[in-house]
């Protein structure tokens, strides 16, 4: 073979190999998805989500000045009852910037026609069913404030830059209660814009329930509270943890085998000590239905809360998160309520929190997570006050809708005892995340579309999990199990784009069966850097992966290949370097003499005869 012959095939090789190189591929090694997430949002490094707009400094102090106040009220509250010469009818104490209404215990409730006989220029109309409040209110035990309306009330709490206003029970019980046709409004308000006060670094008005009861139907709350959850705009605090809710009384022993010495105390004094230690404000409960809040800091703020409903609630642009369970909330039922474009999470509930359920709540277009559980324990070892290493859960995300969360759609971190059941996940970064040591977590029934990187995500040290019957599409990766303990089984995929499952890892707790996966990535089942699990009896026949440099290249090299692209090359190499003087167009017997120049031609017999 002539050397320009070869010069031409090995640059048709080189083409080859170079196109093969030019294919769209996603190679396992590049394209894993970050397992820890993204956040593109937070700009201090711990808030992940928008990041807080107030004065964090200044509204800190504030948090604190309030905690002072309401703890000053409580001394003087708690000293009064003591004093014979204290009349017991309503009372204002001297507190900074405004002075505070308190509303001790009487059978009937407070009502907006008694707020205007008792503060006639603090509490004022300002046009029909327009009122202003301009001093704190506090709601004692057993008192009741009733701001209920038939017709329509809007009630404004003044909000400026010199002060604001809030209304707090102190195991009193709070009721707003307006109509669907007519719902109570409560707002800040600065008189100064005559608008509503959406400035927290100055402090913001706000409504909190620290103990006792609270009922809110047909209500609207909005641009309310700062910086904390308990300054937090719409706050449920109880004034303890609940383990003193139902203390329980010591073994009588006989007085015959006391100690000798100091008596024990009678049962007839023990009694309502115990009684009084065990009332029912230690905790906060609620009632909540059909509210709207909107711009709140924390939209709903939860602590020390027992036996708490709310539903047919919705929940918008809160600076921080929508609904906020921190501390000790237990028997709490959270259903169709939507929580969205609030800055942090839609739904949070914080450790320390139990037997709690999330039905058909829609949690969408959140600054983070749309729901975020933790159920890790308070301490992992001795801890200066002695706190429980107990892990928490019973917990239940069931019926919901979570969309277009820039996070995690769900999010559970540690804990025991947690079922996501039917849900419709769609279009966040990963679907459903479980890390931290989460264990005994079901998954199963749910419908996760079009997640940016993972739809079910299992990490670092979970384990007893069960990710079951789920379906699955439009993603790249179907489930990823990181160093942790699962069961993937039955689920059905579709539209994948890398992996069906992915194993990384210590994944010796892991099975893998039973699944339906289809798609077009590199690999349905991923298992090379996995250390042991069982992988069996799944469904890939209609995995058709895209081509890769790996898959071309491994195409091209095998031998039959290669000796059939040899032979076309050299056809082909063999046409193009043809000499081009075999191609021209010329007679084909121009180089034969004509016989008539070699002969006279035809002649006759006779005429050869008469030449003889």
């Amino acid at each position: 073979m002539s050397g320009r012959k070869v010069g031409v095939i090995a640059a048709l090789a080189a083409v080859a190999v170079g196109g093969a190189l030019l294919i769209p591929h996603r190679l396992d090694t590049l394209s894993q998805p970050d397992a820890e997430g993204r956040n593109e949002f937070a700009a201090n490094g711990n808030v992940q989500g928008v990041v807080y707009p107030g004065d964090p400094q200044r509204e800190a102090v504030l948090v604190e000045a309030e905690a002072n106040r309401l703890a000053y009220i409580r001394q003087v509250v708690s000293a009064a009852q003591w004093d014979p010469t204290v009349i017991f009818e309503p009372y204002r104490i001297p507190t900074a910037d405004a002075s505070t209404l308190v509303l001790p215990a009487r059978t009937a409730a407070y009502t907006v026609d008694d707020l205007l006989a008792l503060a006639p220029e603090t509490f004022t109309v300002q046009a029909p069913g327009i009122y202003l409040l301009s001093e704190n209110i506090v709601v004692l035990e057993n008192a009741t404030l009733s701001l209920t309306s038939t017709t329509g009330l809007d009630l404004r709490l003044a909000s400026e830059p010199g002060g604001f206003t809030t209304i707090t029970t102190l195991g009193g019980t709070l009721l707003i209660e307006g109509t669907e046709a007519e719902p109570v409004e409560v707002s800040s308000w600065n008189s100064d814009t005559f608008s509503p006060d959406r400035q927290t670094a100055d402090g913001r008005a706000y409504l909190r329930a620290d103990g006792g009861h609270v009922d809110l139907t047909h209500a609207q709350f909005a641009d309310l509270g700062f910086w904390s959850g308990d300054t937090g705009g719409l706050s449920l605090t109880g004034t303890g943890t609940g383990t003193d809710l139902e203390p329980e009384a010591a073994p009588a022993s006989p007085q015959s085998q006391a100690p000798v010495g100091a008596p024990f105390l009678p049962p007839t004094q023990l009694a309502p000590i115990v009684e009084k230690v065990a009332r029912s404000d230690a905790l906060v409960s609620a009632a909540i239905a059909d509210i709207t809040v909107t711009g709140n800091a924390y939209g709903l703020y939860m602590r020390s809360a027992h036996n708490v409903t709310v539903s047919g609630s919705t929940i918008s642009r809160s600076l921080v998160d929508g609904v906020a369970l921190h501390r000790s909330v237990t028997d709490a039922a959270i259903s169709t309520t939507t929580s969205r474009e609030n800055a942090v999470d839609g739904f949070s509930l914080a450790r320390s929190s139990a037997d709690v359920s999330f039905t058909g709540v829609n949690a969408a277009a959140n600054g983070r997570n749309g729901i975020s559980l933790d159920g890790r324990p308070l301490a992992d070892g001795p801890s200066a006050v002695g706190t429980s290493v107990e892990a928490y859960g019973g917990l239940s995300v069931s019926g919901s809708t979570i969309v277009d969360n820039a996070r995690y759609g769900i999010e559970i971190s540690g804990g025991s005892g947690f079922e996501v059941l039917d849900n419709e996940i769609e279009s966040n970064l990963v679907g459903i995340v479980l890390n931290h040591g989460a264990r005994v977590v079901t998954i199963t029934d749910n419908h996760l579309v079009d997640q940016g990187r993972q739809s079910i995500a299992v990490r670092d040290t979970v384990s007893q999990v069960a990710v079951v019957d789920n379906h699955i599409s439009e993603t790249e990766t179907g489930v990823y199990v990181r160093n942790a303990g699962a069961s993937v089984a039955e689920n059905t995929m579709s539209g994948i784009g890398l992996h069906g499952v992915s194993l990384v890892g210590n994944a010796r707790d892991v099975r893998v069966t039973g699944n339906s996966i289809a798609g077009d990535g590199s690999t349905a089942i991923w298992t090379d850097d996995a250390k042991g699990g069982t992988v069996e009896r799944n469904d890939l026949h209609a995995w058709a992966p895209a081509p890769t440099v790996q898959s071309v290249t491994s195409w091209i090299f095998q031998p039959l290949t290669i000796i059939w692209i040899l032979l076309g090359l050299l056809l082909v190499g063999t046409t193009l370097t043809r000499r081009g003087s075999q191609y021209d167009q010329r007679a084909p017997y121009e180089e034969r003499v004509p016989l008539t120049e070699l002969s006279r031609g035809i002649v006759s017999p006779e005429s050869v005869r008469n030449e003889h």
